[in-house]
């Protein structure tokens, strides 16, 4: 199954139904609100990292991986790239909540967030440069474009139809799904297309999807399916039901 740039032209993501629901979500409990509840945005932060690690095959707990951040004690027994990757998901989470609402998420932004995530993890001539040949990934017969100028054709194509979403979390969940179905990097393209859905919640002013542990086989099928199918419906039901166990929480309330 080729690449199909029919997937990554601009359309509708999300029906009147969604944005009516999302947009309760999102009056009950703003991105302010988060920033101003230091508690919260500390716990939510070590989460974010966590949970994101967690879908790359990390082996730290949640309790280790607290541990790392807030007290720079490694894990005994686990494996030094681990620590990195935590480390470096920390440094981009903090990078992406700073992000100014006039910042373009264009092709020098997405680079330079790739940079801070693959730090140490890939060679330096890697980071933040698009790949030299053909990745493979696992659980889907897709298979990614392998032209180093198709796929930079392609990345700064999806960059650019991105802008074109007035809604938020449209953009959002497009920049998502098509970094991560592009695979422009030689590593760490579901990490960066994670980060860029952040950068452009916040950026927009609302609060990040922070990814819950109980709904990450969900994610995962979710976005291969996009890969196969082109068909944002399953990732927009997980990105909803993500989003209000999220807002639940942090209102103190039973899910």
């Amino acid at each position: 199954m080729q690449y199909n740039p029919d997937f990554v032209v601009r359309r509708p993501i999300l029906s009147d139904e969604d944005k009516h629901l999302l947009q309760s979500l999102i009056r009950a409990y703003p991105l302010n609100s988060f920033r101003a509840d230091e508690r919260n945005y500390e716990e939510m932060t070590v989460d974010f990292v966590y949970t994101s690690a967690k879908i790359e095959g990390n082996t730290y707990d949640r309790i280790d991986t607290d541990n790392l951040l807030r007290r720079g004690v490694t894990a005994d027994g686990k494996r030094y790239s681990d620590a990195v990757m935590l480390v470096n998901l920390r440094n981009g989470f903090e990078q992406v909540m700073g992000i100014e609402p006039s910042t373009p998420l264009d092709f020098d932004y997405l680079c330079d967030l790739h940079k801070v995530l693959m730090r140490d993890l890939l060679r330096p001539d890697a980071q933040g440069l698009g790949r030299q040949g053909a990745v493979q990934i696992g659980a889907t017969t897709y298979k990614p474009l392998a032209d180093p100028m198709r796929l930079r054709t392609e990345i700064k194509f999806i960059l650019s139809e991105s802008e074109k979403y007035s809604d938020v979390i449209e953009q959002a969940i497009y920049l998502h799904c098509n970094v991560a179905y592009l695979q422009y990097f030689k590593d760490g393209n579901k990490r960066t297309a994670r980060m860029m859905q952040t950068a452009a919640l916040v950026r927009g002013g609302l609060l990040p999807l922070f990814f819950s542990d109980i709904l990450i086989s969900k994610y995962i099928r979710s976005t291969v399916d996009y890969y196969e199918t082109g068909d944002y419906t399953p990732y927009v039901g997980f990105f909803i039901e993500n989003y209000r166990l999220v807002v639940t929480h942090l209102l103190g309330h039973e899910p």
